[in-house]
């Protein structure tokens, strides 16, 4: 579940337990864990609640209420051991459109991350002042170039593992064979390496790399081309990268 859009904050609270007083005759007060929501974006919304409230949330196998600390599960184990919880997403300071002003500005309107500033929008979009589309479109364009950067970074990692795999394929065939090297491949038309793997095997590492999955009916000198393509623009990107 998606809670770039909030602020989440657990603290403690000391509240009053009216039974107990009125057995003492004296106000008898508790240590009680508490939750703070904020909405990205909105300063005056905010929802404080006991830690261990059901919230509106129902577990899917059970469909009881979730309490706030088990659905937010990650802040609150940052309150109990003690330490700030900065959230997960690409802080403010990392964005290089953003002056250090209008990043504490952002906070203050409890936008904390590069992922709360792309995904707001309408009026709590409005709230962030004048520009706030301009840098809520930047914000979404840092983002996807990072994940494209990601992409192509996952990709150059599994190719250099194949051929990790297809060298260490190569020296156990040799063995088997007694140390003779593999017949000579017809003169222009270099041997795939994938030539010798099973369909099933093939197909699965297309898809795995991002390409089209074959035709089922596809033959198997079909399948081997398709992967020879695409292992090629693989190891083309990574050249690039």
């Amino acid at each position: 579940m998606d809670f770039s859009h909030l602020h989440v904050e657990f603290f403690m609270d000391a509240k009053e337990n009216k039974s107990a007083s009125a057995t003492e005759g004296r106000p008898i007060f508790e240590d009680v864990e508490m939750v703070r929501i904020r909405i990205a974006g909105d300063p005056k919304t905010i929802h404080v609640a006991p830690a261990n409230e059901g919230s509106s949330v129902r577990d899917p196998n059970t469909n009881q209420r979730l309490t706030y600390a088990q659905l937010h599960a990650e802040p609150y184990k940052a309150f109990k051991d003690g330490v700030e919880y900065i959230g997960s997403g690409t802080p403010l300071a990392e964005l290089p459109f953003l002056t250090k002003a209008k990043a504490e500005e952002f906070k203050r309107m409890n936008v904390h991350t590069a992922e709360a500033l792309a995904g707001l929008d309408g009026q709590n979009l409005q709230k962030l002042g004048m520009h706030a589309r301009q840098f809520k479109e930047q914000a979404e364009a840092y983002l996807a170039k990072a994940a494209g950067s990601a992409d192509v970074t996952k990709l150059a990692g599994e190719n250099a593992e194949l051929k990790e795999q297809m060298a260490a394929l190569q020296a156990q065939m040799e063995v088997l064979q007694g140390g003779k090297a593999e017949p000579t491949p017809e003169p222009g038309r270099p041997e795939s390496p994938f030539q010798s793997w099973a369909d099933e095997d093939i197909i699965n590492w297309i898809v795995a790399c991002g390409g089209k999955k074959p035709h089922p009916a596809s033959k198997h000198e079909t399948i081997v081309r398709l992967a020879d393509e695409l292992n090629a623009k693989l190891e083309k990107q990574s050249e690039a990268a």
